[in-house]
């Protein structure tokens, strides 16, 4: 499994197509809480923003062979409800698993 850590569907689709031919599947960090993360829009800031994590996991879904995974690993967020609507939105989006770190950000 090759981790990713990504702000654009376009620069997620583009890295995965890269090393496709040499892993199983793509994984998406949502839940990095490092600065230089969270400063471009990657790992934790994707919890805030639903609709990019949409797009980018669609984004993958879409251009990486069926037999390729696309999964994401996530931190909690401040309510069970809230973690369980953001998963929801990565399952809809082609999230065949999503992993949760059990810590807050």
């Amino acid at each position: 499994i090759f981790q990713l850590g990504t702000a654009s569907a376009h620069l997620a689709v583009e890295a995965a197509q890269l090393v496709c031919n040499d892993v199983s599947g793509i994984d998406v960090n949502m839940g990095c809480p490092k600065s230089f993360s969270v400063k471009g829009g990657m790992g934790a800031a994707l919890l805030d923003k639903p609709e990019v994590v949409a797009e980018i996991l669609t984004s993958l879904r879409r251009a990486l062979p069926s037999e390729k995974s696309v999964t994401c690993k996530i931190r909690m967020l401040p309510s069970t409800e809230k973690t369980r609507d953001f998963m929801r939105v990565c399952e809809k989006s082609g999230a065949e698993a999503i992993t949760v770190h059990m810590r807050l950000r």
